[in-house]
């Protein structure tokens, strides 16, 4: 093509049309458009070309018209064996192609419908359509580089192609790139306003970076062109308990359930909010929901878990423990998990610590703004730390940020050696997220608690970093993860309370290393010596991270700031006392699960067995 004009391949591409040479003539349009993507005379006649192919490669329309009535029918079966029967006098259409390649997915047969797309896309390589399709069904399997390459390949051909660029957008968001997400489901929203799913996953990725307010708006404006949508309701009914609004919320999970009634998340979320009582007309829809035979495990799974709240509610603790064990054992089955893969993962962090720690390394201009890492076990206390330092007028909480583990998780499992560009690099990455996320603050608070495994890695590359420990009495901790469904799929560990357990030790023997490594770097706050004594407590962490008092931080109640964290009505309260004591009400039923834990917290001096204060929640 370097020898001709467009203009002169696009009259010698004409003339293989005339001669019968379509893929001489398909090979000069598709050059053209990789060389200069706008121009659309060759789009148009690379489409014109496939459509012309398709109809002398395809089965009469009569036919195809069948097909589609078995699809319609949710005949896929049938569907799947007739197309495959009619490709061995068809080969070469992709109408076929495709509608097997759909049927394939509809059987969960993922490996047919990405053969049956393949072919689609080589006999027509120009349909940014069989692109998609293809890109979606590799996105399913997990093969997320693979399909961000079908996308944009579909892209290149169809650049106001809306659905396509959605789709790039859910794999960037798979992938841990919410920023990059963000952008493509924004472009969505450009090229096609009326399209309802680009802006819920707008809404769902800005409540990931912490932009409740926004996933407010984007999910308002997804029902105001699809009202009925029940996913939009539950995610809206989300955000707006995220920031404090929880009769809005309520209303949002009704709504949802209006909708759809077997929406079982939804029955869970909406089970947080409510005290139940024998009367409570959710109790029985849950319940009748519970037994329908045809559930799914994952959809018995988040009801189990609203049950047991319920039965809590109600003080029928032996039936709400039932309830936990079932709900657990599901959601550990459905992830996989085994604890081995907690106890290589620590392996490998303590084996690479050396080597990081010992790494040249010159971090050059001060952070700004300066990371707050307020780290621990998951409901050890992080979000109420959090609420209480974010109240300072210095200080903004940014929630639980992926961007430490996604930019130096392989740094910190010795994956990638801690060179001087690797750990430059990460640094740069790390605080250019840490200030998208900080509102202008001078310090940000990057409260996701497992961050506790990567110190060493703060430790070196982030030198100004502050490093708050949260520590929680083991079996208050251990028992509040059992008792939580958590929607990331990384704590595999709590749903079980053998694993737990052992998960508590791998805690406290990788924070004793820690400790050791980097004396006086890490400032431990005990949670239930705060919720005794609040004010010196926070005077004296205030202090340990160089700020001047602010009285503010004596009222984490009235903080505004969005949480969107389990803890989220816990932190709107004030301060009380108590909550670790809760566990001993289920201590009958816990067969001494919890007696190889530690009497106390690690390095603490408040034994786990002293006696219980009341609850000074109004």
């Amino acid at each position: 093509m370097a020898k001709w004009s467009v203009s002169e391949s696009l009259l010698r591409a004409k003339s293989c049309e005339r001669r019968g040479d379509f893929d001489a003539a398909r090979q000069i349009y598709q050059g053209i458009v990789t060389a200069f993507p706008s121009n659309q005379r060759a789009r148009d006649a690379l489409e014109a070309l496939d459509r012309r192919q398709g109809s002398d490669r395809d089965p009469p329309q009569q036919v195809l018209n069948q097909l589609l009535v078995l699809f319609q029918a949710g005949q896929v079966g049938v569907l799947a064996q007739e197309a495959a029967r009619l490709q061995a006098r068809f080969p070469q259409s992709a109408t076929l192609c495709t509608l097997v390649g759909v049927a394939s997915i509809r059987l969960g047969r993922a490996p047919e419908a990405e053969a049956a797309f393949r072919r689609a896309c080589a006999i027509e390589p120009g349909s940014a359509d069989h692109w998609n399709n293809l890109g979606n069904v590799l996105r399913e399997q997990g093969r997320l580089a693979e399909a961000s390459d079908s996308f944009h390949r579909a892209l290149d051909l169809r650049p106001e192609f809306a659905e396509a660029q959605n789709n790039l957008g859910n794999v960037e968001r798979a992938q841990g790139d919410f920023d990059r997400a963000e952008t493509s489901y924004r472009r969505a929203t450009v090229l096609r306003p009326g399209y309802p799913e680009s802006w819920i996953n707008l809404g769902s990725v800005q409540a990931e970076q912490g932009n409740h307010a926004g996933a407010i708006d984007s999910y308002g404006r997804a029902l105001a062109l699809r009202a009925h949508d029940a996913v939009a309701q539950n995610n809206l009914g989300n955000a707006l308990a995220a920031v404090g609004d929880f009769t809005g919320a309520e209303r949002a999970f009704l709504r949802a359930l209006e909708i759809d009634p077997n929406l079982a998340y939804t029955h869970r979320h909406l089970s947080a909010l409510l005290h139940y009582t024998p009367d409570t007309p959710h109790l029985a829809q849950m319940q009748a929901l519970y037994d329908a035979p045809a559930i799914s495990r994952a959809d018995r799974c988040h009801l189990c878990f609203a049950l047991a709240k319920a039965c809590e509610d109600l003080g029928d603790l032996s039936a709400a423990f039932a309830f936990l064990q079932e709900g657990n054992a599901l959601r550990k089955t459905l992830l996989n998990y085994d604890i081995a893969q907690d106890r290589a993962l620590f392996d490998r962090l303590r084996a690479a610590a050396p080597a990081l720690i010992a790494a040249p390394f010159a971090p050059g201009p001060p952070a700004v703004p300066v990371p707050v890492f307020v780290l621990g076990l998951p409901r050890s206390g992080t979000s109420l730390i959090e609420q209480i330092l974010s109240s300072h007028a210095e200080v903004r909480g940014a929630g639980e940020m992926p961007d430490l583990a996604r930019h130096g998780g392989a740094l910190a499992a010795g994956e990638v050696a801690p060179t001087p560009d690797a750990l430059a690099t990460f640094r740069s990455r790390y605080l250019a997220a840490l200030a998208a996320r900080g509102n202008g603050g001078g310090y940000v608070i990057d409260k996701t608690p497992h961050n506790f495994r990567l110190i060493a890695l703060i430790a070196k590359a982030l030198p100004e970093a502050r490093i708050v420990h949260v520590r929680r009495k083991p079996r208050a901790v251990c028992w509040s993860n059992f008792r939580q469904y958590f929607s990331a799929d990384a704590l595999g560990y709590s749903y079980d309370l053998q694993d737990v357990v052992a998960y508590h030790a791998l805690y406290e023997d990788l924070m004793a290393v820690w400790a050791q490594a980097f004396p006086g770097r890490i400032i431990d706050v005990n949670y239930d010596r705060l919720t005794d004594a609040p004010e010196p407590e926070t005077r004296r962490l205030v202090a340990d991270l160089g700020l001047p008092w602010d009285d503010a931080c004596l009222a984490p109640e009235a903080n505004r700031r969005a949480v969107g964290t389990a803890s989220q009505q816990q932190v709107r309260l004030p301060i009380y006392r108590g909550s670790s004591t809760q566990w001993k009400r289920y201590a009958p039923f816990l067969r001494g699960a919890f007696d190889p834990l530690p009497r106390w917290c690690l390095r603490s001096v408040m034994p786990d067995a002293a006696a219980p204060h009341a609850d000074s929640r109004p």
